[in-house]
């Protein structure tokens, strides 16, 4: 394992979700198959709304592996999907009692019964599973996964036989836990439903809907509307869980988290004016229902459909698919990792090593950034479109930004260089999905957290200079080997900050530490594998680094380094003389412990039988007493020196040691109890062998809880200063030490002829060497360049060496002028205006900025070297990288799609029903269009500043969306808009909105328009028409733009059709050239004509305009909002906040906070008052973003 050893004294069961359902394949072109990795997986929401709302997930290949540690989580999942499989919709109200209440009927009690009956009789071996009526689309990816799934589905099919007295304990056990539950952590005030409401979270918190709800689902165990009289039987599937029986299901969660809120409140068909506990209940489980419906009909479809569930630790799981052998199934699980890679159906067919999709839920909350990087990285496929997804809910750190950048540590634009992955927002600099935490200016600033997800991407995929053969370029990097040590000394020493101690104090941090020193060793892999450089320098200078380091912090860093040491030498990263000095035959004096050995290993196993009864302690103790204790393991010699190591490997069971020597092995004979039952847990730790050269009578190992574990300080008085928990002497009674790891012996592993243990289905995953090569040049390596004095990469250098007479010719002219030109996001062209002019294209690994390109030609020794700036991550800076075309459209195997937009159903997005009240519309809508900009942006926009074109194609976006609801000045709902240029250009492109649509899955707003682009050709048609709407609507409306704005909607337009895109591209497509946009010219197309005519819904503008509907194409025009870990935003709202409870807390002016003299109220909100005019004035810009809200409040 590569993250911290955790003990499960309290661990919560996290029976469902508790954000609303996403869909995977959001960033994959109509065209291509899903190949998803979800780690952390939790319950299959997502995969029932992928099915729903993806219009081509009935044609398209969907492969789905899931991975989550706890069993019964899978158990559940599957129980779901076989129910929805063998019964019709008239059982929906059934499997969702079944799956969300913990409290449910009798009937769903023996539905479940009937059920796990099912799954019991065809899962008595993994051939029987492959080969019966679940195994064409649900295929575990061990044989272990499906026995330890089994176990649960024995388990809940033995409560039918219950007695009276068994019903009658597990009704008090639930009891119980749900009244601890709310005794610990209370049940009023929980608002966490208010992030699934989207643009709705006001309305929601104001309803107080969410708490109420979330009290109603705790006290009666099922959801508003629901029959609770008729609830009396406990839900076996929330009964037990790894560590037992009982209920630890965590305490925010509730079954409306899941789902999209936001349809409850606003104005689309059939919503209710004052929806009540009972209506929020019934809504969602509507929702659920039409998931359902749209699963069974997914798998009567032909096409590919595979759901693969695996049981264990995703850290192990990932290095396995990736070939790593000797994996084992989690900590406290010594099973060895052997996956089923053939299918049943097809015995020739494999299962995937690799994906296009990673779906990490927010599992780098609970295991770290880094771990989840290190182990993912490398199963992501070398495609444009392929995506890894990652999640934190971060504590607010004063500004936005910083949360996401601490926890990376290191400038994030050179992360990314050294990983080959980037985040998609960070290169974009926008996001398509709404962060809700960041735009609430309600929330405590003491308690706000973030919820932060990130999209990472190949960072020049979406340059389609870079994507060769439908394969994104993604080569290694070259760096200094005297610079690239600073950078990996700064990223260690963050990574393990929360490990330094002050001389004379000792600190206790009250989060768990989430790397450990594995963590590290293996993430210098993941780089090793990327960098070209002189690497044993690199380490040698690394480590001496970390060994002078340990200096200042003797009793932490230094402790741990030969942990560190030990990983770096067994994933072959670096072998460290001092940990691991050469053992050589003859030596004047061996380590007495290895004296009958033929030589001495460099690393052994040590192997510990550790009683039951030592852990008893913390079992006894209350759990917040106990909390989450982090063990450790330790080497004690008579000296004083300690040596402590965080990777270890339990499994519970009896050891025995066979051989001596160099020949002992160890065998575990293991206990599937587990936790349940009597067994010791048998301990294994890998450690250098000098560490144990003393005396291994009087070198003691102990099992120790960490001294910066949060619940250190209450266990000092149970364990001890040292808090040791178990400890032996290395010549003891039930150690042993030995060359290899234990073997675990399973005698239930269910037997198959399927199972493969060498990993022969990975495919290469070797990145691409070379694109755009041509027979005159070859290109290096790009090379990282470091500013001076600092960490941070900010130049790129490649060397061009010209290998054609007729190219270095050119280039040896001494009045050949050399220059390099910006040609792309990630490339230049290379000029040499000789005679006859030589061009080139020279492409990098990531977006630049070739304003001051310096070329260095060696005209004798025919070779340029090309340096380029990196290009900023400030969206203030607006030269260079993606700002050439903020949303490409890639060509990937012939197939167009947008690359960093969401891929839209528009049919299955809930329309606003207008016209509406424009005070209800302006409540909601407003804030949410401001939270497109930052605060720097929204400065720009309120002062009329149009020197960033960026910021004027969001206004534009906004006023449409505006005039489009009804919400404009004029208070009139527009549907026929124009883009409208100064000066001779006029009308370029009219704009006919269909609806304005809720995009669910990114708490957003979004227009259904088609678009007409205007050309003289077709103006003769269009006139007549624009003179029939003038008559009828009083014409079009328009929106203003200059030339640099016009220039960003001509290349934003094509990728808002592929966005929405239902159709195909023809044979001929325009497109084909590789030039998308077609054209930046005023009266011309910059879309392709593959889309005219196609998929033009019957809208009220549409049945206007039948004349030229066969001209329009249809497209999503969606908002872009800001990043907050880039720019700040929701600063002004929040102090606008401030000052609206300095004004209503007390009689005191809203800007300036002054109290004596008259107050003036603001006339439009009634409510806010300053004492002048001067402060109204002074406060209008922070004001006016809250004002129809504050009048609209009830206080």
């Amino acid at each position: 394992m590569a993250h911290s050893v955790i003990l499960p004294r309290a661990t919560f069961f996290y029976a469902f979700g508790n954000t609303s359902a996403e869909i995977l394949t959001d960033g994959l072109p109509p065209e291509e198959g899903l190949h998803a990795l979800s780690i952390g997986c939790g319950d299959p929401r997502n995969i029932l709304y992928t099915v729903y709302a993806d219009r081509f997930a009935g044609t398209r290949e969907l492969d789905i592996t899931c991975c989550d540690v706890e069993p019964a989580i899978l158990a559940r999942n599957i129980l779901l999907l076989t129910l929805l499989a063998d019964t019709g919709k008239d059982s929906d109200t059934a499997i969702w009692d079944i799956f969300y209440h913990f409290f449910i009927s009798q009937s769903s009690l023996a539905l479940l019964h009937q059920q796990c009956a099912r799954l019991l009789a065809v899962s008595q071996s993994i051939r029987q599973w492959l080969d019966g009526p679940y195994g064409k689309y649900i295929r575990p990816r061990s044989a272990h996964t499906l026995l330890d799934m089994r176990a649960y589905w024995s388990k809940y099919a033995a409560t039918s036989s219950f007695t009276a007295a068994q019903h009658e304990h597990m009704h008090r056990t639930m009891a119980e836990g749900i009244s601890r539950m709310g005794d610990q952590h209370g049940s009023e005030g929980v608002e966490t439903a208010c992030r699934s409401a989207g643009p709705f979270w006001m309305e929601m918190m104001r309803s107080g809907l969410a708490s109420d709800h979330f009290v109603h689902y705790w006290k009666h165990g099922v959801v508003g509307g629901a029959l609770c009289a008729a609830a009396t039987s406990v839900n076996p599937t929330f009964y037990y869980t790894a560590l037992g029986c009982g209920f630890c299901l965590h305490y925010g969660l509730d079954p409306i988290l899941g789902f999209h809120l936001a349809g409850i409140f606003a104005p689309i068909k059939g919503h209710l004016v004052n929806p009540s506990i009972a209506d929020v209940g019934n809504y969602v489980k509507r929702e659920f229902a039409v998931w359902c419906s749209a699963f069974r009909a997914r798998l009567e479809m032909p096409s590919e459909f595979i759901i693969r569930p695996y049981v264990g630790d995703a850290l192990p799981f990932c290095r396995a698919l990736g070939g790593e052998k000797g994996q084992s199934v989690s900590v406290w699980d010594g099973r060895q990792i052997v996956l089923i890679d053939a299918l049943a159906a097809e015995p020739g067919a494999m299962a995937p090593a690799s994906f296009n999709v990673i779906e990490t839920s927010n599992i780098t909350d609970h295991i770290g950034l880094f771990n989840v990087l290190t182990v993912t990285i490398p199963l992501l496929r070398q495609s444009p479109s392929s995506i890894l997804h990652t999640h934190s809910l971060l504590p607010a750190s004063g500004k936005t930004a910083n949360a996401f950048l601490e926890r990376v540590g290191i400038d994030s634009t050179t992360l990314s260089l050294l990983i080959g992955l980037a985040p998609l927002s960070l290169i974009s600099q926008f996001t398509t999905k709404a962060s809700i935490d960041a735009s609430n200016p309600m929330a405590d600033e003491a308690v706000r957290q973030y919820s932060q997800p990130i999209a990472w991407k190949y960072p020049a995929s979406g340059d389609h200079t870079a994507v060769y053969g439908g394969t994104a370029y993604c080569r290694h990097v070259m760096a200094d080997p005297a610079q690239l040590p600073n950078v990996l000394f700064k990223l260690y020493s963050h990574v393990f900050a929360i490990d330094e101690m002050r001389k004379n104090s000792l600190t206790f941090s009250p989060a768990i530490v989430l790397h450990v020193q594995a963590s590290f060793a293996a993430f210098l892999k993941l780089v090793k594998g990327r960098v070209t450089t002189d690497w044993s320098c690199v380490m040698q200078r690394l480590f001496d680094k970390i060994v002078a380091d340990s200096d200042r912090s003797p009793m932490v860093r230094s402790n741990f380094f030969h942990d560190f040491a030990l990983h770096a030498h067994l994933l072959d990263v670096f072998t460290y003389e001092y940990s691991f000095p050469a053992f050589k035959d003859p030596v004047p004096s061996r380590p007495a412990l290895f004296t009958q050995w033929p030589t001495t290993p460099l690393v052994v196993h040590v192997v510990v039988s550790v009683p039951r009864m030592a852990f008893q302690i913390l079992m006894d103790l209350p759990i917040l007493v106990v909390g989450t204790p982090m063990l450790q393991c330790e080497f004690v010699v008579p000296n004083g020196c300690q040596n402590v190591f965080s990777t270890m490997q339990f499994t519970f069971g009896k050891l025995t040691v066979t051989g001596t020597a160099d020949n002992a092995a160890a065998t575990i004979d293991r206990d599937e109890s587990g936790w349940q039952g009597r067994a010791p847990a048998i301990l294994s730790v890998a450690a250098p062998a000098q560490l144990l050269a003393g005396d291994a009578r009087m070198t003691s190992i102990r099992l120790c809880v960490r001294g910066n574990a949060p619940c250190a300080r209450n266990l000092m008085p149970v364990l001890g200063p040292e808090l040791v928990l178990y400890s032996a002497k290395l010549e003891g009674e039930g150690v042993a030490v030995v060359k290899n790891a234990p073997f675990v012996q399973d005698s239930d592993r269910l037997s198959s002829d399927l199972l493969s243990a060498d990993s022969s289905s990975i495919p290469s995953q070797e990145p691409v060497l070379a694109v755009h090569t041509t027979p005159d040049t070859k290109k290096s390596a790009p090379t990282l360049l470091f500013a001076p004095g600092n960490e941070v990469a900010s130049h790129l250098s490649i060397r061009v060496d010209f290998l054609s007479a007729s190219s270095k010719a050119k280039l040896a002219q001494k009045t050949a002028a050399v220059e390099a030109r910006q040609f792309s996001a990630c490339a230049v062209t290379l000029l040499v205006r000789a005679a006859d002019k030589f061009e080139d294209v020279v492409v990098f690994p990531f977006p630049i900025d070739a304003r001051d390109a310096r070329v260095r030609a060696a005209r004798k020794s025919g070779y340029v070297e090309i340096i380029v700036r990196v290009a900023s991550a400030d969206p203030a800076v607006l030269h260079g990288g993606f700002n050439m075309n903020r949303m490409p459209v890639v060509m990937s195997r012939g197939h167009a799609y947008a690359w960093n937009l969401s891929i839209l159903n528009l049919d299955k997005l809930p329309a606003l029903e207008l016209p509406q009240p424009r005070a209800k519309i302006e409540g909601w809508l407003k804030p949410l269009l401001s939270a497109t900009f930052s605060d720097r942006q929204l400065k720009l926009q309120r002062a009329s500043d149009k020197s960033d074109p960026f910021v004027n194609l969001k206004n534009s976006i906004a006023i449409l969306t505006l005039f489009a609801s009804g919400a404009g000045h004029d208070g009139e709902v527009w549907r026929a808009m124009s883009l409208t240029s100064k000066g001779r250009v006029g009308g370029y492109t009219l704009i006919f909105v269909n609806a304005i649509r809720l995009d669910l899955a990114s708490h957003s707003v979004l227009l259904d328009v088609c678009l007409l682009p205007l050309t003289h050709k077709i103006m003769p048609e269009v006139r007549l028409v624009l003179q029939e709407l003038h008559a009828i609507h009083g014409g079009v409306r328009h929106v203003i733009t200059n030339d640099e704005e016009r220039d960003a909607w001509k290349k934003m337009l094509p990728a808002c059709v592929e966005r929405c895109r239902t159709w195909t591209h023809e044979a001929g497509c325009a497109y084909a050239a590789g030039r998308i946009p077609l054209t930046l010219a005023p009266v011309e197309s910059p879309i392709c004509d593959c889309g005219r005519g196609k998929d033009i819904p019957d809208s009220e503008i549409v049945a206007q305009c039948k004349g030229i509907t066969h001209l329009m194409t249809r497209a999503a025009i969606g908002l872009a909002y800001a990043v907050p870990y880039l720019e700040d935003g929701g600063v002004m709202m929040n102090k606008a906040t401030q000052s609206l409870g300095r004004a209503f807390e007390g009689n005191s002016c809203g800007a300036c906070g002054k109290e004596e003299g008259k107050l003036m109220a603001c006339s439009r909100c009634k409510r806010m008052k300053y004492c002048s005019g001067t402060c109204q004035k002074k406060d209008w810009t922070i004001h006016k973003g809250l004002c129809a809200k504050i009048a609209a409040m009830e206080l």
